[in-house]
């Protein structure tokens, strides 16, 4: 395929997204976990019995929610990036079959439109399941 191809600049535009949202989680992530160790590597000393093991018990606070998120951000808590880039990483597919609508659409396609919102629609009831009924 030529760079001048239709089918390849859409190709293009469809891993880009995917590139550009891994790549945003993993910086995300990476930064959360420098500042997670930067701000609980005094909690963890093994010679007055802490490891890491405390901070992956279940009573260690995690932001769980939209409201705790954001607060977490806000004091630039390393979990909430974390939690941040791990989101990002999970919504990065669903950006993807975003992106192949809208090029379908402005094909003019409307098979391949219908089909894709008809998946995309499948993964943000997945979502809706999973927040509503876990």
């Amino acid at each position: 395929m030529s760079p001048k191809d239709p089918l390849a600049k859409d190709e293009l535009l469809v891993s880009r997204v995917l590139q550009i949202g891994v790549s945003v989680s993993s910086l995300l992530v990476l930064i959360g976990i420098i500042l997670f160790l930067n701000q609980y590597h005094t909690n963890v000393n093994p010679a007055l019995g802490n490891s890491f093991k405390t901070l992956t018990a279940p009573s260690f606070s995690f932001p769980h929610s939209p409201s705790s998120l954001v607060s977490a951000l806000r004091s630039h808590s390393g979990l909430g990036f974390i939690v941040l880039g791990s989101l990002l990483l999970i919504l990065t597919p669903v950006l993807r079959v975003a992106t192949t609508i809208l090029i379908f659409a402005h094909k003019r396609d409307r098979a391949m439109t219908a089909i894709t919102v008809f998946v995309l629609s499948v993964l943000i009831g997945s979502f809706i399941i999973g927040v509503f009924f876990r």
